[in-house]
């Protein structure tokens, strides 16, 4: 085997056909590598493989609820059966409910929201980690990067209480397990990404985006490929020595 296929991963991405998924998958795939892409929408899935793999070579999808034990159990068994044995898990998979393109005030989240939040952001991850850690264990080898956001950092001006605080968990999350599992191999990293032309950037108004640059130093919104740039940092085979940390990637609206 060369070093080049040394290299290569199978990298599981959560929420794979959104605006910053599709980035992040665009990405793996120019490296070489395996993709397990993973979302509640098998439409999008469809579209993302006539877009990315018509032949059906490197990218595998996978219709499944991040919420779901049983689910996480079938992405860990694909990845079992991967014949790129160093594994990746991107947890992307969010949500930021609106209410008519705005901010829901705090004190008015419906519970039932609130538990579908903490359902898709915290817990999935949760229980995604849990599902691949046992053959990142094995094999000696993990990468872990949580996808948390800029309302993680600051509170959040145009996601909910219930987003922020989900994303802020994350961060919790992340470094708890970057302890525990630092031993085997395995590095638990997050990302936290301000405002991105992608995805939840579409839920808002343009002229709430418009309105957001000013906040934004170098003068434009991110994109899904300055996410991904990030990701391949934190989920590179070399780069065994990060681990616990959040990058930020936000244009410099915020410096922590």
């Amino acid at each position: 085997m060369s070093n080049n296929q040394q290299h290569h991963r199978t990298a599981v991405v959560t929420g794979a056909a959104g605006g910053i998924g599709r980035g992040i998958v665009e990405s793996f795939l120019a490296s070489g590598d395996r993709v397990i892409a993973v979302d509640a929408s098998d439409s999008a899935l469809a579209g993302l493989r006539a877009d990315l793999d018509p032949q059906g070579g490197s990218l595998q999808t996978m219709h499944c609820d991040v919420t779901e034990p049983g689910d996480w159990q079938r992405i860990a068994e694909a990845v079992e059966a991967s014949p790129e044995t160093p594994a990746v898990l991107v947890n992307n998979a969010g949500i930021s409910p609106k209410r008519d393109g705005q901010k829901i005030p705090g004190d008015e989240v419906p519970l039932d929201e609130w538990m579908s939040v903490l359902a898709v952001n915290l817990t999935g991850p949760f229980l995604g980690i849990q599902a691949l850690v046992p053959h990142m264990k094995n094999t000696g080898f993990g990468r872990i990067v949580n996808m948390s956001s800029l309302a993680g950092r600051d509170g959040g001006r145009l996601g909910g209480v219930h987003y922020a605080a989900t994303k802020t968990g994350l961060l919790g999350l992340t470094r708890s397990f970057a302890r525990e599992l630092a031993p085997f191999g395995i590095t638990v990293n997050a990302i936290a990404p301000g405002r991105i032309d992608a995805g939840m950037a579409a839920g808002v108004s343009d002229e709430v985006n418009r309105n957001y640059l000013s906040r934004i130093p170098v003068g434009r919104l991110g994109s899904a490929d300055d996410v991904a740039q990030a990701v391949q940092y934190l989920a590179a085979v070399e780069n065994g020595f990060v681990t616990g940390v959040t990058v930020d990637v936000n244009g410099g609206s915020y410096m922590g």
